[in-house]
């Protein structure tokens, strides 16, 4: 029925009748008290009555959401409002859209409801912490700092609300208020701190004095202010490092050296094994580049702490004069291996990078000539742990034949000991010997099935060796595997990122295989006599189906990695409000810094690499088939009018019967989820999508390009994606940041600028605006370097001059080079030569990843 013209529209959030009102109320109080069905009943009569009323519609969705119903969900919080204009809805309304945003992980929209419900008259003053936590979690500090202020005047008998007030004003650098705030409780809970407190209190007390120490900068009465709070709160301070070290930090600051080193002396005999502690104190002494006193202090601390590793070993560092080095490494070396410590290696290998020409001979000698006194039968431990030693001593060098060797030795002697196998199936796999390696671990393995460790690290190498049934088998030993066939699902729940990634990248070799031998098979010049086609046939579509699987499982298991970091950065969420309550600010900032650079940890950075290489192997295929798209429409007409017969099409559909029944079987074990959580088990959906460098940046890129700092970005990735997307002064400027990190002489930086140069030619479909300019950059900074006149010129030798040019190791440069060769015109036979013939100088291992995956 249509409303009269001039009539106000009924208030939103009101109900016709007090009862109704009193209805929602108590559906209101239901959903509070987690009886979400009851509510949901007593919704469904108000919205029967009046099917608009947006406070019931968005409660409902509220109320499903919590009992699973999702989808449901969605679409009352949708219709409760699309009937909302802009955000003037009731306040009670407002905040349970708000919930309902939080709860979706959609967090500038809850905290656009959490605003509006106050706007619209919301007494509920919670709201604002809630509204501060949100806004903590997407980084709008300086808002969060407001919501904290509100929050703390309405509840000002917590210390919770002062802290996070505290917290949030340093975060916004305003840190003597910070200062203020805190001092301020501490006045008002002067005497009224209970036992149970007193752990809150010291956390608080050491976290005024490090704000204080920050605003200090190098000013020296500022610095003695924040040496004396030290000294009035050290009886109340529970970490007693912690205090130890910020006060010899502020003596060394106010040039208060002597008083530095005692507290040093301090630090050292509570913890002698703590190596910076005795650099500091060297400092602290005046004595850090004087070897002479330095070789005196470290005999005296040695006397004092017999047992301990720092006054040993740091002596080792920097003594030159060759036979004292050898006398202290003999003394350092040899009791280690006498009483058969198996770390003994480990324990030098610094000394073996740092000083790598003075080093590894002297202890190569020493131990050869203890190894010649000892008696395999008389002293066993020692002259296993020898052999031990020398095996790891010789693979550190690249002498594979002699650690081999060595290794076999002991493993004669003593077949029993794990460590021995996991050795030698190193020295196997920097052989490239991998398989035999995997099998040599299985063999140790079954040494000590119970043993995480050795059960893991076979794992690996099975995975390394492209054996994935085999490592999923023995993983799954330690998974539960109750609704699987494996522990595959099991891994992925909890987020075995390790694993993930070396089964994505084995699943990505096992994808490169398969397509060479698909293309060997389709290839024009294997041809085969009818008679035999039909076999070849059936070998040309097992493998089609093997590399559309193993590439679509490779990009699934990459895509893992991100959601686990997704995750990761959604459970920073409770903290923001948790660590308050705790009274813990210190550990707080700390996880907010971890949060700042997420997106660039290492396993993060390893699965992006890998997803890029399918993502850019995608967009350039795509490429590739726009441009031979007319041709390839009219062979694929003439194909179904000659193969349009019935028997023809029945087989087409026993063979898609047999390949969706083979697919079912096989998902069985490699499913990552629940059956209703995933309907896309080989990602094929993945590898099928039309924007791959959108999907890239969406899922991968864009969150590592936010976060990473300058110095440790990865600029050829940067190159690749910006090339790729057609952003040429972006390459340029990663061409430009690459050179002045590495130099413009650099193997890398030659072949990089060579295919930005050919990218400028008339005849690419790059913006020609974007040509100009990156032309006109390159004849500014590096026109001594590269030949700018030949830019377009097909008949000029790039290999050649990149050859002559550019120096050092050029594998990366040959190799980056190799993946461009059709866009700067590089003959592709003369270039797979100058990178087979530059491999010499990487271990076999290497060598064959390039020959097997690369070329």
């Amino acid at each position: 029925m249509s409303r009269k013209r001039g009539a106000k529209p009924k208030a939103i959030g009101k109900t016709n009748s007090k009862k109704e009102n009193d209805q929602f109320l108590e559906a209101l109080k239901l959903y509070e008290g987690k009886q979400y069905k009851k509510s949901i009943k007593l919704l469904d009569t108000i919205l029967k009555k009046d099917g608009s009323h947006v406070d019931s519609l968005a409660l409902k969705g509220l109320d499903l959401y919590s009992v699973s119903e999702k989808v449901d969900a969605a679409s009352y919080v949708a219709n409760a409002i699309r009937k909302i204009e802009g955000t003037s809805a009731s306040p009670i309304c407002c905040h349970v859209l708000g919930i309902y945003m939080r709860n979706t992980k959609e967090y500038k929209e809850s905290i656009r409801w959490f605003t509006a419900a106050l706007n619209n008259g919301s007494t509920n003053k919670q709201i604002y912490r809630d509204l501060a936590t949100l806004q903590s979690q997407i980084g709008d500090f300086k808002n969060a700092l407001i919501s904290r202020k509100k929050y703390w005047e309405s509840f000002l008998g917590y210390r919770a609300n002062w802290t996070s007030l505290a917290v949030a004003q340093d975060i916004n650098g305003e840190r003597q208020q910070a200062i203020n705030t805190l001092s301020q409780f501490e006045k008002l809970a002067e005497g009224k701190i209970s036992d149970s407190e007193k752990y809150e209190h010291n956390e608080c007390l050491i976290y005024k004095n490090d704000i204080m120490y920050k605003a200090a900068g190098d000013n020296k009465d500022k610095l003695q202010n924040v040496l004396k709070h030290l000294n009035d709160i050290e009886p109340y301070v529970f970490d007693k490092f912690g205090l130890l070290e910020r006060k010899a930090t502020l003596y060394m600051k106010l040039a208060q050296l002597k008083d530095a080193s005692i507290v040093y002396r301090t630090l050292i005999k509570r913890n002698p094994d703590n190596f910076k502690y005795y650099k500091l104190l060297e400092i602290s002494l005046g004595i850090h580049g004087d070897d002479k006193l330095r070789k005196a202090l470290y005999g005296k601390l040695e006397q004092f702490y017999p047992r301990c590793e720092p006054p040993k070993f740091i002596p080792l560092t920097f003594i030159q004069n060759e036979g004292e080095l050898d006398k202290k490494l003999r003394d350092y070396a040899l009791p280690q291996l006498k009483r058969g410590v198996p770390a003994t290696f480990s324990n030098v290998k610094p000394l073996y990078q740092r000083r790598t020409s003075r080093v590894p001979p002297l202890l190569e000698k020493i131990v050869l000539e203890y190894l010649a006194e000892l008696d395999g039968t008389q002293d066993p431990i020692p002259y296993i742990w020898t052999n031990y030693y020398l095996s790891q001593h010789y693979l550190f060098l690249n002498d594979f034949t002699k650690a081999q060797e060595y290794i076999d030795v002991a493993l004669k002697h003593t077949p029993t000991q794990v460590e021995f196998y996991i050795l030698k199936a190193r020295i196997l796999k920097h052989l490239g010997l991998v398989d035999t390696a995997a099998e040599i671990l299985e063999e140790g393995r079954q040494l000590d099935l119970q043993d995480r460790f050795i059960n893991c690290k076979t794992v690996k190498y099975f995975l390394r060796a492209n054996n994935i049934d085999k490592a999923v088998e023995i993983a799954s030993l330690f998974t539960k595997n109750d609704d699987s066939v494996n522990g595959i699902k099991d891994l992925h729940l909890v987020e075995a990122s390790w694993f993930i990634v070396e089964q994505a990248e084995a699943y990505y070799r096992l994808y490169l295989e398969r397509k060479k031998q698909l293309d060997d098979l389709t290839s024009p010049k294997n041809e085969v006599p009818n008679e035999e086609s039909e076999g070849t046939s059936n070998e040309v579509k097992d493998n089609q189906w093997l590399v559309h699987k193993y590439k679509g499982l490779a990009m699934k298991r990459f895509h893992a990695i991100p959601k686990f970091y997704k995750q990761f950065e959604d459970d920073q969420l409770d903290f923001h409000s948790y660590c308050m309550r705790k009274g813990t600010p210190r550990a707080y900032l700390e996880m907010l810094a971890w949060g700042q650079t997420l997106y660039t940890k290492p396993m993060y950075f390893r699965a992006m690499k890998g997803a890029s290489k399918l993502y850019f192997q995608m967009h350039d295929d795509n490429l590739k088939r726009k441009a031979d798209s007319v041709d390839e429409s009219s062979k694929e007409i003439g194909n179904n009018e000659q193969n349009s017969s019935s028997s023809q099409k029945k087989k087409a559909k026993k063979e898609a019967a047999a390949m969706n029944k083979r697919k079912e079987a096989e998902a069985k074990s490699v499913a990552a989820y629940p059956t209703d959580q995933d309907d896309d088990v080989f990602g094929e959906k993945l590898i099928e999508t039309a924007t791959p460098m959108e999907d890239f940046e969406a899922e991968f890129y864009g969150n590592y390009s936010k976060q990473v700092r300058e110095d440790e970005r990865d600029y050829v990735l940067d190159f690749e994606f910006n090339y790729r997307v057609g952003k040429l002064a972006l390459c340029f400027a990663s061409l430009n940041k690459l050179a002045k990190r590495f130099g413009s002489t650099n193997g890398l930086f030659g072949s990089m600028a060579i295919v930005l140069l050919r990218a400028t030619r008339s005849s690419t479909l790059f913006d020609p605006i974007l040509k100009k300019v990156v032309i006109k950059s390159l004849e500014k900074d590096y026109s001594e370097t590269l030949p700018l006149n030949e830019i377009s010129s097909d008949s000029f030798d790039w290999l050649n001059f990149y050859q002559e040019t550019f120096h050092g190791k050029k594998i990366r440069g040959l190799l980056f080079l190799y993946q461009y060769h059709e866009d700067v015109a590089i003959e592709h036979a003369p270039l797979k030569e100058a990178i087979i013939s530059d491999l010499s100088h990487l271990e076999p291992h290497a060598q064959n990843e390039v020959l097997q995956y690369q070329l």
